[in-house]
């Protein structure tokens, strides 16, 4: 795993958008690719955040097992995960409705690297729960997303707006679906109430 990259490319866009968008642009890299050298590495920084949080901060874990602290982990993945790549796909079908480019390996590329602040506040929130307020933080993904549909998806500027909002709700929508699902698979396992 080159963390490396996922670093460069994590801070470059959050501190200049549309300069990365420029290399993003140019780089032409398969969807599989970003999966495996982006999307994977940040899953596994997830994952490791809220073990160590949940091991740190002992008063998050109460009387729960290493069994609780796994399996949240896993969930908190596939649901970020998940999430990510049914919103890619849904994003890719609504492209043409705003005049965007319909090319799924670019859809899913423009929708992952956007994530990129929602996965750093994801792993942060993870580790710090206590400091959760900061994970208002995770929208600036959408100024991403506006910026990399622009560029990348050459959505025109009169429907940009539009279809950045719709985006964003699909985003949201998907995440929330998945974030209820795994607390109510968590909640009957471990027969408690949880905060994820």
């Amino acid at each position: 795993m080159n963390f490396s990259f996922v670093f460069n490319r994590a801070k470059n866009l959050i501190i200049n958008a549309r300069a990365e968008w420029i290399a993003i642009q140019s780089e032409a890299r398969s969807k599989q690719f970003v999966v495996k050298k982006f999307v994977i590495p940040f899953m596994i920084i997830i994952a490791g955040c809220s073990i160590a949080g949940d091991f740190i901060f002992a008063s998050r874990l109460g009387s729960f097992s290493l069994i609780y602290v796994l399996c949240k982990a896993i969930g908190v993945v596939a649901a970020v995960y998940g999430g990510t790549i049914i919103s890619a796909l849904i994003i890719n079908e609504i492209t043409a409705s705003f005049n965007s480019k319909k090319d799924t390996p670019t859809t899913f590329n423009v929708v992952i690297y956007s994530l990129s602040a929602f996965y750093l506040t994801t792993a942060f929130v993870m580790f710090l729960p206590a400091l959760g307020v900061l994970a208002a933080f995770g929208f600036y993904s959408i100024y991403l997303f506006w910026q990399g549909a622009a560029m990348i998806l050459e959505t025109p500027e009169d429907n940009r707006a539009g279809f950045v909002v719709v985006s964003s709700l699909v985003v949201l929508g998907i995440y929330a679906i998945l974030n209820l699902i795994l607390r109510a698979i968590l909640t009957g396992i471990f027969g408690v109430s949880l905060t994820i």
